[in-house]
């Protein structure tokens, strides 16, 4: 999508802990064109901060992302190294 700031397609999140598997996000698609405001609502526990923390790449261990995609300027976050994201958190992209 040419005014696409930011996409998110089928995002999983899981936190893998002795008793089994948490899927904190799974399957969360969404996004955010050029101008437009987002607010991510929700119940307590439904997964909004793994979502924002998936974002920017910082889910706390042991939580990983198992599955889908982050574009950023049709650039997927995903993929890139933790030096490149470094580079990008802060100075495009920065979540309150």
């Amino acid at each position: 999508m040419p005014n696409s700031v930011l996409t998110v397609d089928n995002l999983q999140t899981h936190f893998h802990i002795d008793s089994g598997t948490a899927r904190a996000v799974d399957g969360v698609s969404f996004t955010l064109n050029k101008g437009e405001t987002y607010g991510l609502v929700g119940e307590s526990g439904c997964g909004k901060s793994v979502t924002s923390l998936s974002i920017m790449q910082l889910v706390p261990h042991p939580g990983r992302i198992e599955g889908g995609h982050i574009f950023f300027q049709n650039r997927d976050l995903v993929s890139l190294s933790d030096t490149e994201m470094r580079d990008i958190r802060g100075n495009d992209i920065a979540m309150i």
